[in-house]
């Protein structure tokens, strides 16, 4: 089963994801406006539902070096995600992580030494690792009926047929 989902970058990225049918990078990013990507799930391509939320991330990202922004559509393998909805989410997935992985003094002791981003980037890893273990492929987050975020740890065998949908001048 697959799905169309979205995904904004800059206009000359969105070119050579196209040609080479795969992403170049991450979510994991900081933008020039100050706003920044974060990966609360670890390292993957993060991807929309939403041509129009997929857009403003793509004016983020196109802000960033200058260039114009461009939405992607692309289909997404949908087996082996772990599923998130307004009843389980990002906290329950994060807190059940930590605990599975780490003892409660240990994770007292890393969140005293560690930044609120530091924080936020070591537990996505967490996870991200916890994730995998249970033998899933990427996450499934429905935040809304309007809106799911998918998460891929695999993107070279989840993603396929990317395409460019439009291109917005900054």
């Amino acid at each position: 089963m697959k799905q169309t989902v979205y995904r904004g970058v800059e206009y000359e990225e969105a070119l050579r994801v196209v040609k080479a049918q795969r992403y170049e990078r991450a979510e994991r990013r900081q933008f020039t406006n100050g706003a920044s990507a974060k990966a609360v799930f670890g390292a993957g391509v993060y991807l929309v539902s939403n041509p129009l939320v997929a857009a403003q991330y793509a004016i983020c990202h196109a802000e960033t070096i200058g260039d114009k922004a461009a939405v992607l559509k692309q289909q997404l393998a949908l087996p082996g995600l772990f599923c998130l909805d307004e009843r389980y989410g990002e906290n329950e997935l994060r807190n059940e992580a930590l605990q599975h992985r780490h003892g409660a003094e240990e994770l007292e002791r890393r969140a005293a030494g560690l930044s609120y981003e530091e924080w936020l980037e070591w537990t996505g890893d967490e996870v991200r690792a916890y994730v995998l273990a249970c033998g899933y492929r990427g996450i499934r987050y429905r935040i809304s009926p309007e809106l799911t975020y998918y998460v891929c740890y695999e993107p070279d065998s989840q993603i396929e047929d990317i395409t460019l949908l439009s291109v917005l001048e900054v």
